[in-house]
């Protein structure tokens, strides 16, 4: 269950479990080592909403910027609050236009992979649990 946060202290972001429907992989980076936050972690896609932006336009900027692809589709997953970094993920369920290219400036390492592949893997933040939140939501 997600925990409840007071929203009115959360700085807002926006997260993309991208999915690959045909096969059920979910795409996943891992941080750079050299990272001031959660380095050496996986993560999905995502980033802050900067002033002025909407919810929408954040989500496909921050997923240009990072993976340099266009979104095909997307549907609002739910809302995340992370109290150790303030923060309210507004998450989204995300398909890609094509492969993506991620930008090797803030990535070691990404891919698709299935459940079972991320269920062991060290995730930043509360990213593991959205994305099982995502499976579970698929398989009833």
């Amino acid at each position: 269950m997600k925990p409840k946060i007071k929203e009115e202290f959360l700085k807002d972001s926006v997260s993309a479990i991208i999915i690959r429907k045909e096969d059920n992989k979910v795409f996943i980076t891992r941080r750079k080592e050299n990272k001031e936050f959660s380095p050496g972690l996986w993560e999905t896609v995502g980033g802050r909403i900067e002033k002025g932006e909407t919810v929408e336009e954040a989500l496909k900027r921050e997923v240009k910027e990072e993976l340099n692809v266009d979104i095909k589709n997307f549907d609002h997953f739910g809302d995340y609050g992370y109290k150790d970094y303030n923060k309210l993920f507004k998450t989204f369920i995300v398909e890609l236009e094509k492969e993506p290219i991620p930008n090797k400036s803030d990535f070691e390492e990404w891919g698709w992979y299935l459940k079972e592949e991320i269920e062991n893997k060290k995730f930043a933040a509360n990213c593991k649990e959205r994305i099982m939140d995502y499976y579970d939501s698929i398989e009833r």
